[in-house]
């Protein structure tokens, strides 16, 4: 685990080791262990590396690595779980390796396979690999974008980096604010701008599932590497259990020590129980919660007692909080706004401070099991509108137009609208009802349907799922959730140089996962029903039934944004929107300070729309605009 970046320029001559090694450190926190900088000959290309060491902690597996002849070089953050299997074939095919660093066989796969060489990978990775024969940067990031690449085209060539922060080091790169990401950011449920946006014009995430190549400081193509199949197939309970185990077992692989995250809910709980039934020693484990009373940690010690780990917990410290959400506006670089990113962000803390640079968690599983609680009401829906033959979609569309803001009308639109473009449905109406009110007139000026459409139709190109759940589930995994699950999972366990696995996100079970019919997830209702439900009968033989059965709560779901906002942040929040900045005049300050004043009033106004305003006011007092 650890920090790239690198530069590639259209001439020679123009890679500056000093512009390099400031975006190298930048990164120190991701990689406090070692750090390696490279140009080549031409000084048209160079790579650097921030590491922190976990499989071969030997100098020899500092990075970039370089195969047998040094004409590929590689930098990569992340963690390949099958090296031992490719190593194996690759040296029986003659290849010589250096190392025993899991990172070098992406170098001698490339070697063979070339751009597929990522099909054969399983593991969470971002990395690039610079070919001195052609020429040629090729870069990937992982199937669902659990390690995050950042890239930029600059006036002399192209630059990338695991953090934004590193890219605002390279003196070249522009500061432009983008309005379709501020935009995007602010509509429904999402806390953070979505990918391939970022808050600035000039910087772009690669996509999960995506490649990238570059010739001479241009980029010569963007694209998708995998998509899912939305076919359903059987598997039993034991499948999944075999498959969770084994997941779990690739993830317990280093030469440190592996701890856990542990809520007591099905996730975390399964994943330490697995841990067990695999050998695993004297565990520990950690939670997080509003006080000692908090139910969730109480949950937490009953299931620490069941599996005997060696169990610590830590509490929510409203000042310490802000500070530390502060801190992670200022490590990502662009605005978010997720209370649980700060209480992961606390954890990680406390872990590292016991030596821990490795914990498994349980994210993912909520997003492909179906463990939210609305996801009964996306079923219920998706029962009706698997039923209602295609010439009844124009009358619900038709419909739609005469409703006001409400639940019904968010239905009759996604019912109304083809497969692969429900969700889109959903954000094109919130986007023409919200961007009028808060935008400046010229701030937005393509239509909002053109850009949902160009957003989120890319996901669905080759195929989209029949039932609405399942559409609304795969872009929760890959878009929408992300602030939950991929960058939870990266952002503030990296400010800390921890490596944080998921085993809910392996390949295998993810597809496992997709491929089940939702009625063997969920239960459809308009109100709280069952969810998880193949989850959880596959681990009723390992867990008691009061754990896996609770009701759902969450990470952090006894602090509330709205009570924080209301209450210990309230004086905070209050001086922010007074002097509320309008992103260079892309938003209506009066405006905004109206959506506050309704909040305050109880007068309809979502917390979320009113916490995510605060982060993009924080973020613009600590970050530089042009």
């Amino acid at each position: 685990m650890c920090g790239i970046a690198g530069i590639a320029t259209h001439s020679p001559g123009k890679v500056e080791n000093t512009v390099l090694a400031q975006m190298a450190s930048a990164l120190e926190h991701r990689g406090p262990d070692a750090n390696g900088l490279w140009v080549n000959d031409h000084h048209s290309l160079g790579l650097a590396h921030t590491r922190l060491s976990i499989i071969d902690l030997t100098p020899a597996a500092n990075q970039p690595l370089f195969n047998e002849t040094k004409s590929l070089s590689l930098v990569c953050n992340g963690e390949i779980y099958n090296h031992k299997e490719l190593r194996a074939g690759l040296e029986a095919k003659g290849h010589r390796f250096k190392t025993n660093s899991d990172s070098e066989v992406i170098l001698h796969l490339y070697e063979d396979l070339g751009e597929n060489c990522v099909n054969h990978l399983k593991g969470m990775f971002a990395f690039a690999i610079f070919d001195e024969k052609t020429r040629e940067l090729f870069c990937c990031r992982d199937r669902f974008g659990k390690k995050p690449f950042f890239y930029s085209e600059t006036p002399d060539g192209f630059a990338f980096a695991s953090e934004i922060p590193s890219l605002l080091s390279h003196p070249h790169v522009n500061r432009t604010i983008d309005p379709t990401a501020v935009g995007l950011y602010l509509l429904r449920n999402l806390r953070h701008i979505p990918d391939p946006y970022t808050i600035f014009q000039h910087i772009r995430r690669l996509p999960p599932g995506h490649l990238l190549k570059v010739k001479n400081g241009h980029i010569e193509q963007i694209r998708p590497y995998w998509h899912p199949s939305f076919e359903t197939r059987a598997f039993s309970q034991d499948d999944l259990l075999q498959v969770l185990d084994q997941s779990v077992a690739r993830r317990m692989v280093a030469d440190v020590e592996v701890a856990a995250l542990l809520s007591g809910g099905v996730d975390s709980s399964a994943i330490v129980d697995s841990m067990k039934r695999q050998g695993a020693k004297k565990i520990r484990t950690y939670a997080f919660g509003r006080d000692q009373d908090d139910p969730e940690l109480i949950q937490a010690r009953k299931v620490a007692s069941l599996l005997e780990t060696e169990h610590k917990e830590f509490y929510f410290d409203p000042e310490e909080q802000h500070r530390q959400f502060e801190s992670l506006l200022s490590q990502l670089g662009e605005p978010i706004m997720a209370l649980p990113l700060t209480h992961t962000y606390s954890l990680c803390q406390h872990i590292r401070q016991d030596g821990i640079k490795v914990v498994l968690s349980g994210h993912g599983a909520d997003e492909v099991f179906y463990g939210y609680t609305g996801f009964n009401r996306l079923a219920l829906l998706s029962l009706i509108g698997d039923m209602i033959p295609s010439f009844g979609k124009p009358l619900l569309k038709a419909l739609s137009t005469t409703i006001p803001p409400s639940m019904l009308k968010e239905s009759f639109l996604a019912l109304g609208a083809k497969n692969g473009h429900r969700k889109e449905a959903l954000y094109r109406s919130e986007a023409m009802e919200l961007w009028p009110k808060i935008f400046h007139g010229a701030a937005l000026e393509t239509r909002p349907n053109t850009i949902i459409h160009d957003w989120i139709s890319p996901w669905f190109k080759s195929s989209s799922p029949r039932s609405y759940i399942d559409e609304a589930a795969y872009l929760g995994l890959m878009l929408e959730n992300a602030h939950a699950v991929t960058i939870a999972s990266d952002l503030p366990a990296m400010a800390h140089g921890i490596e944080m696995r998921c085993p809910f996100l392996d390949d295998e079970l993810i597809s496992l996962a997709l491929s089940l019919p939702y009625s063997l997830k969920v239960r459809p209702s308009l109100f709280n029903g069952q969810n998880k439900l193949f989850l959880k009968k596959a681990l009723e033989s390992r867990l008691p039934k009061d754990i896996l059965y609770a009701p759902k709560r969450g990470f952090g779901y006894h602090i509330q944004e709205e009570a924080v906002l209301k209450g210990a942040w309230k004086t905070r929040v209050d001086d922010a929107f007074n002097s509320f900045q309008d992103l260079s005049g892309l938003l209506d300050r009066e405006a905004v300070k109206r959506l506050k004043k309704s909040f305050d009033a109880n007068q309809g106004t979502p917390a979320i729309l009113i916490a995510k305003l605060y982060a993009l006011h924080l973020f613009q007092s600590s970050v530089a605009m042009d």
